[in-house]
């Protein structure tokens, strides 16, 4: 349903940040008072703008679509003018998205099809879009952002809030015209908002409620101080659902890597994955990397009823998942992935060998794999075996706690549990430590006002930082592989320029 309202009169600086903006033009006061580009949008002067009512009567900002809504009319676009001479130029200096694309996304060359993310699609999109687009934008932000951040460089991340708030604008526009030409577009835009907003997490300029670094974080089973002002997955997700719902033809390959993400994110949020997403062959997947999503589709359905068990004894009965019932599925889960496992092709096998640096590795032994991609997968298939059985301890205790009959053999389950977490989380040190290997020994990267180094090339350290997060999550692995696998994902962290991945390293975040 839509309303006319009276539009929030704030520079679309101010929007970004989500902070009150007292409309002064052609600089406002809050951005006078911070020395920030004050950025407009000029289309704002014709009055009343059409709007959906639920939004604002949640009191939510304006966001450039509703989580998991179906629209079913476009409605009259905005007109967008040309941004204000007090814009920052853009896009952003070529050598600051060009630093981006070279040293954080993968060309199609350098890693196999399965694992390709959503960023491999970006260079054709971008020779596609106009120059002042939604999806030029978000690039030139979320380069900005992690340039910004790699180099302590205030100036730059500056920029990157009003590009990003920009880019809001424009994508709002585009989701008012959407249609079988702009959806991959706007899609590959969602998810890289998404990724902004786990970079700038920290970021005042950008968060106006961020708290303190002395105050206590709000933590929660699902890590829901890390998501709850991102609704841009939701975003990517509902224009996938009208891509299929309107009968549009598919984007294979793009609709695979959003949707694999999109698989990860439910994981770590503790939500099912909604039905028609489920099926990963409709979407590409095969092989052993669809059986594996096929597990991973039933984690996430598991990681959702078990949040149950995070909860108080009252709390618990009236929960309609039984701790029997979760333990029984964690049980199965583990089965199929010891079958997984077991019947992957001779390709997908990895060799055991001493590393040249022990340093980098947590017993001094690596897991040699075939490629990069193939270590993913199998990071991946360890992160979700550790969750699995910590769910089944986890269960098991509850179930302890409620009944006193059979208690021996409860308490040996949960031993067998421990011993098996503890076995597959040293199998998962010597998987990642491939990826730090003297060959993977990240170059300095100059620019003409930068020199930059990594532990760890950032295309690479992408590829491990849902398994990482998983795995230091969990209650149940042991200290020393936990500490150790700490230490490597704050490199990535660092690598990526991620300040949500910095706060669950130095806070926590998840609880499995």
């Amino acid at each position: 349903m839509t309303t006319m309202v009276f539009p929030s009169r704030g520079c679309i600086t101010c929007k970004g940040r989500r902070i009150k903006c007292d409309s002064v033009r052609p600089t406002c006061g809050r951005c006078q008072k911070a020395s920030r580009i004050c950025a407009w949008d000029e289309s704002e002067e014709a009055g009343l703008l059409f709007v959906s009512e639920n939004a604002f009567a949640q009191g939510k900002p304006r966001r450039p679509w509703k989580p998991r809504e179906v629209v079913t009319e476009a409605i009259d676009s905005l007109t967008v003018t040309e941004p204000s001479p007090t814009s920052p130029s853009i896009p952003v200096d070529g050598e600051v998205v060009n630093f981006w694309l070279e040293n954080y996304v993968f060309g199609d060359s350098e890693v196999p099809e399965f694992v390709r993310e959503y960023t491999c699609h970006l260079r054709v999109y971008l020779d596609k879009s106009r120059p002042n687009s939604s999806l030029r934008l978000a690039v030139s932000a979320v380069s900005s952002a992690v340039l910004g951040y790699t180099t302590r460089d205030d100036n730059v991340t500056e920029n990157s809030a009003a590009l990003f708030a920009q880019s809001v604008t424009r994508m709002e526009t585009g989701i008012q015209q959407l249609s079988r030409d702009n959806i991959d577009e706007l899609l590959v835009t969602a998810m890289l908002m998404a990724d902004y907003e786990e970079l700038m997490y920290r970021d005042t300029r950008h968060h106006s409620r961020e708290k303190s670094p002395s105050s206590a974080p709000d933590h929660d089973a699902v890590g829901s101080r890390f998501w709850e002002n991102n609704c841009y997955h939701e975003d990517a997700a509902g224009l996938l659902g009208l891509r299929k719902q309107r009968g549009w033809v598919a984007n294979p390959d793009l609709d695979r890597a959003v949707r694999s993400k999109l698989i990860r994110a439910y994981l770590l949020r503790g939500l099912p994955v909604d039905e028609w997403l489920q099926d990963g062959a409709l979407f590409g997947e095969e092989g052993p990397v669809l059986d594996l999503d096929s597990i991973m589709v039933r984690g996430a359905d598991l990681r959702a009823r078990s949040l149950c068990l995070f909860l108080p004894k009252s709390g618990r009965f009236s929960s309609q998942s039984r701790p029997s019932d979760l333990a029984a599925e964690a049980q199965n889960l583990d089965a199929a992935l010891e079958s997984w496992s077991q019947h992957v092709p001779d390709d997908w096998k990895f060799s055991t060998q001493p590393n040249s640096v022990p340093d980098d590795t947590f017993d001094g032994l690596v897991y040699i794999h075939a490629t990069h991609g193939h270590a993913a997968v199998w990071v991946q298939y360890r992160a979700i075996h550790i969750v699995v059985n910590s769910i089944r301890k986890r269960a098991l205790a509850v179930m302890a706690q409620c009944s006193t009959q059979a208690v021996s053999v409860n308490t040996e389950q949960q031993v067998v549990c421990l011993e098996k977490i503890a076995s597959i989380a040293t199998e998962l040190c010597r998987s990642v430590a491939f990826f730090f290997t003297p060959n993977n020994t990240a170059p300095t990267y100059a620019t003409t006002t930068h020199e930059i180094s990594y532990d760890i090339p950032p295309k690479l350290a992408a590829l491990l930082t849902w398994p990482l997060i998983l795995a230091i999550s969990t209650d149940d692995a042991p200290e020393p592989q936990k500490q150790w696998l700490r230490n490597k994902l704050r490199s990535i962290a660092s690598s990526l320029g991620n300040s949500a991945l910095r706060s669950i390293v130095e806070q926590g975040g998840f609880k499995f």
